[in-house]
């Protein structure tokens, strides 16, 4: 076992995600997410944190436990549970009653959420008017949320999609080192994965226009960025037409001839008939 698979292990055990103990190590998640996946060290200061918060000698963190069992097939790990709430202070006062626990400290903004241990169990209260609508459906009365943490977020979400047990979204992301998709059971409830993830798609998956600017991403429903199709294919979670491939191909031709890929038309025809067909949108034509 590798130092980044054993912090992995001890903070699942921990019931911490990736957000809540870069939060308590004052780092980024993303740097959470690269000392799991071995891409990455943490400073000897942040190990000896680590030790100290997961309660075990700096050499559990270091060394590999002859005691260590063979790795769980499923890829799942539940995070932890989110309750979204409408007034915040409110239900936090009320959830420190209920648990007889006091919350001690908070995310960095204070109001966004906050987290409590119960047997073991992360739960967390997530303020409705500060997440940004990630969580849930606008307007959905669904507040439940389980939240799981994979160390391949896109592999998971093709093996989820294979599935074909309730409708699946995008991948989308939140901010730079939050990404996530949403698996609805068959009352709606949602299940929010989160992981591992790094986009390095920079072509529109629909028309293959080339994607350098956050501006030029299309949006989901709650305007969060859908990193597969550009603004002009994709807004507000659905495809801004309904077309064929064929269709897409006229009306890409104008942009090739005027961009100077493609002198003529014939020319820009060829090229969109041999790299479109190969794009996420159509390959199930």
């Amino acid at each position: 076992m590798t130092i980044g698979e054993q912090i992995q292990t001890l903070r699942i055990q921990s019931r911490f995600t990736q957000e809540r103990l870069a939060e308590i190590l004052e780092v980024s998640r993303q740097s959470v997410s690269k000392w799991e996946l071995g891409q990455a060290v943490p400073e000897l200061d942040k190990i000896i944190k680590m030790a100290d918060i997961f309660e075990v000698s700096t050499d559990t963190l270091l060394l590999r436990d002859a005691t260590d069992k063979a790795e769980n097939d499923n890829p799942l790990h539940l995070a932890c549970i989110y309750l979204v709430v409408k007034n915040f202070e409110r239900s936090v006062a009320f959830y420190e009653k209920f648990f007889c626990i006091s919350v001690g400290d908070r995310c960095r903004s204070g109001n966004k959420f906050v987290s409590f241990d119960v047997g073991g169990q992360n739960i967390s209260l997530m303020n409705e008017e500060n997440i940004g609508g990630h969580c849930t459906l606008p307007h959905s009365p669904y507040k439940f949320v389980q939240n799981y943490w994979v160390d391949d977020l896109e592999r998971e979400h093709q093996r989820v999609k294979a599935l074909k047990i309730g409708k699946v979204t995008e991948i989308f992301e939140v901010y730079p080192t939050y990404h996530y998709f949403h698996l609805f059971d068959p009352d709606c409830n949602v299940i929010e994965i989160t992981g591992g993830y790094v986009p390095d798609n920079k072509f529109c998956q629909s028309c293959g226009m080339e994607m350098n600017n956050e501006s030029d991403f299309g949006r989901n429903t709650e305007g969060q960025i859908c990193r597969d199709y550009c603004k002009y294919c994709y807004s507000g979670g659905s495809f801004t037409s309904e077309c064929t491939l064929s269709q897409m191909i006229d009306m890409c031709i104008p942009f090739e001839i005027e961009c100077g890929d493609c002198k003529t038309e014939e020319e820009a025809r060829n090229k969109l008939k041999a790299m479109l067909p190969l794009l996420k949108r159509w390959k199930v034509e």
